[in-house]
């Protein structure tokens, strides 16, 4: 009797230590980030709606009406309106957590030391690199897309006036080898033509103010120089003389990402240029990760559940969008 009084008394000890040590290790987790996987830097993140809404219905106005020569003895005026669409996403629940077992605990107890954190960061990482590719490139099993593979975007293909080998008829800036298939000037022009078309397409509305291309791609510029006798890169010189820096006075982002090199037709590279506004797309993430409270699910095992619920990434203006293959 003695002896399982005393088994119970420590395991009552343990999940009062697990409970106490959760506390602070969430804490200090929660205060963690990950620059490399920043998704937020990627796309505004919403976390207006409820926390157990099962869907989100966005609506989007847009207006209609064009000013025109008028006689005072006419009748009829022409007439501005508002058109509103909307746009409806289903919520879906996600979950990592981590736990601890009776010895890990009870040698933390013997010794008089915190449990480790590592455990609870893995966690966090892990939920941190499931939205980062959602965000990018969604997930098929809920049937949601990410930047990088919008259906309803205009898609194009570099022009075919590269050249490798003798072939002229190329369309990537360089090779898998790293050597040039297209002059400085060709890419040049390629980003622009990609900026201009957002900014004509849209009827002169929507500029385009960010770039996302493959991490080759981005080491490939950042590394070439202009030509040997300008030893100014080809990524310095774009951001310098790029379309909309010039109309705008304002620095275009560029960023490198995972999840490109194969995203265009034919599984090649992928750019993606958009205008990074609340208004033009977002991520919806009603539920950011949560851990819940400490549980023992067994008589050595204890748990700390985490949750997030998540909508994706949803397009609302797709004349702010372009994408560009074969790069």
């Amino acid at each position: 009797m003695n002896m399982h009084t005393n088994f119970l008394d420590a395991q009552q000890a343990q999940f009062g230590f697990v409970v106490n040590q959760a506390y602070s290790i969430n804490a200090q987790v929660y205060a963690t980030r990950f620059p490399d996987l920043d998704f937020a830097r990627l796309v505004y993140v919403d976390t207006s709606a409820p926390e157990w809404t099962p869907g989100i219905v966005s609506f989007m106005s847009s207006t209609v009406g064009k000013a025109d020569w008028f006689s005072g003895a006419a009748k009829d005026v022409p007439r501005a309106d508002v058109t509103m669409d909307k746009s409806q996403v289903g919520v879906h629940m996600a979950a990592i957590g981590y736990g601890y077992n009776s010895e890990e605990v009870g040698q933390a107890q013997l010794l008089g030391i915190n449990l480790g954190a590592n455990k609870a960061e893995a966690a966090r990482r892990a939920y941190t690199e499931f939205m980062w590719n959602l965000t990018l490139t969604g997930n098929s099993d809920k049937g949601l897309l990410g930047l990088g593979n919008q259906s309803s975007v205009t898609t194009g293909t570099a022009p075919a006036d590269g050249n490798e080998g003798g072939a002229t008829n190329v369309t990537t800036w360089f090779n898998g080898s790293g050597v040039a298939t297209k002059t400085p000037a060709q890419i040049i022009r390629d980003i622009n033509n990609v900026l201009t078309g957002v900014f004509t397409g849209s009827l002169t509305v929507e500029m385009a103010d960010t770039l996302l291309l493959p991490y080759s791609t981005i080491s490939y510029l950042s590394a070439t120089p202009m030509s040997s006798t300008n030893s100014e890169t080809i990524m310095a010189y774009i951001l310098r003389n790029n379309i909309y820096t010039q109309m705008t006075g304002q620095q275009l982002t560029i960023r490198g990402v995972l999840g490109l090199d194969a995203q265009g037709s034919g599984s090649t590279k992928r750019m993606v240029a958009y205008a990074n506004r609340q208004d033009v797309v977002k991520l919806h993430l009603p539920m950011p990760h949560r851990f819940l409270p400490v549980y023992q699910d067994g008589p050595t095992s204890f748990q700390i559940p985490g949750l997030f619920r998540t909508g994706g990434v949803e397009v609302l203006r797709t004349g702010a969008f372009r994408y560009l293959d074969g790069i």
